[in-house]
């Protein structure tokens, strides 16, 4: 680098790169590897939606959109969540089209947080929680639900959030993630009610991510923006209810002074969401309301096929409440190494799944196998599994 030349932000500096990349970079990638990594539904986008997206390409719709997202979306969005969730946004205003639910995390954190802020993260996490944290330069106050069945409670937060406040730290949101991925733990009305009823204690902000709603195996979704409205940013979209994750079409909703500021941010990101995916993802909401009923059995089935599989074989595993991932303690024979135990599986059986230590420091002896691929692929990599633990 030239000498002149001025060193790059601190920002950068302090984001982690994505520690789920940097596992793949030390699998070895090759046609006979059978990936059950990724969360990517191998079912189709419908085949009317894709129509209504060529329709929508076929007609010129390919010039800049409302940055909010197109108005018909927005209501679509408004009708589906109260609909299904009884959410009672109260208008289109409310809702934000974002490129994916990832981008719909960056802007909140961005617009809620100021340097050094505190944001607890539910552990195990999805691991771009992190990322976007670094981004904002908050300070994380990880909450570890090793000890609860991995489960969120009340006196968990009041612990982190006094422990935070000892330290100097003052926290101003919460990340939570349900059905979670990894471990596929979820909530009914009444915990919910419960976490509520703390965040108004404290008076903190939110983030509900809740892009797994339609995969509930346990109850009804409810979502905690129907219960504290004032306080939740509801971050959601259409990859796992519609298949659409190649679309990056995502949703946060919210409103007030923290959807005025998401949206500026939203506005120097980008100028708007694709005007034919905005288009192809109206018709979805408003004529394939029930995409993820549909595919929902099909998961449920997955998941309970590989826990069973997987418990048959020495693992720990509980059935997932929701989400498509089983998240399994390894046989007690490899110790608390799920790094190597999945970097060998991967070399000698080709089978890659993520090690738990990804999602939380304090979950290295377990993995997340996803079972958003087809049966024919979870067949193969049980049965390689199966030969790989009686080799060993």
């Amino acid at each position: 680098m030239n000498k002149a030349t001025h060193p790059l932000s601190d920002r950068i500096k302090n984001i982690p790169h994505d520690p789920m990349l940097d596992f793949l970079d030390k699998v070895e990638q090759s046609d006979d590897l059978v990936d059950l990594g990724f969360g990517d539904p191998d079912f189709a986008v419908g085949k009317k939606t894709k129509e209504a997206f060529k329709t929508a390409i076929d007609a010129d719709r390919s010039h800049y959109a409302d940055g909010q997202g197109i108005l018909e979306l927005r209501e679509a969005a408004k009708d589906f969540y109260n609909k299904k969730y009884d959410c009672r946004i109260e208008s289109a205003n409310d809702v934000l089209v974002t490129v994916g639910a990832a981008e719909g995390i960056n802007l909140a954190l961005l617009a809620l947080a100021n340097p050094g802020d505190g944001v607890m993260i539910v552990e195990p996490e999805y691991s771009q929680y992190s990322t976007a944290l670094c981004l904002a330069r908050a300070a994380k106050i990880p909450i570890d639900t090793k000890q609860t069945a991995f489960k969120l409670t009340p006196e968990l937060i009041k612990n982190a959030y006094k422990d935070a406040i000892s330290k100097g730290i003052n926290p101003i949101a919460i990340v939570i993630n349900y059905p979670n991925n990894p471990t596929g733990i979820t909530y009914n009305r009444s915990e919910l009610n419960a976490l509520a009823n703390v965040f108004r204690e404290l008076k903190i902000w939110v983030l509900s991510d809740e892009i797994y709603a339609e995969q509930t195996y346990i109850g009804n979704h409810v979502s905690l923006y129907s219960i504290l409205p004032e306080q939740t940013i509801l971050i959601t979209g259409l990859s796992k209810s519609h298949s659409m994750t190649g679309y990056r079409l995502g949703f946060v909703i919210s409103h007030g002074q923290v959807m005025k500021a998401m949206r500026k941010i939203h506005d120097t990101l980008l100028t708007c969401v694709a005007t034919p995916i905005q288009d192809a993802a109206a018709f979805a909401l408003k004529n394939d309301p029930d995409a993820g009923v549909k595919t929902r059995s099909t998961y449920l089935e997955r998941v309970t096929k590989v826990t069973n599989a997987l418990n048959a074989l020495g693992f720990q595993v509980k059935l997932p409440q929701g989400a498509f991932y089983v998240w399994a303690k390894i046989p007690d024979k490899f110790g608390d190494d799920a790094d190597n135990f999945c970097l060998d599986l991967a070399e000698r059986a080709r089978v890659q799944i993520f090690p738990g230590s990804i999602f939380s420091d304090t979950a290295k002896n377990y993995v997340r196998i996803s079972c958003a691929g087809s049966d024919a692929r979870l067949d193969s990599a049980l049965r390689r599994i199966t030969d790989y633990l009686q080799n060993c």
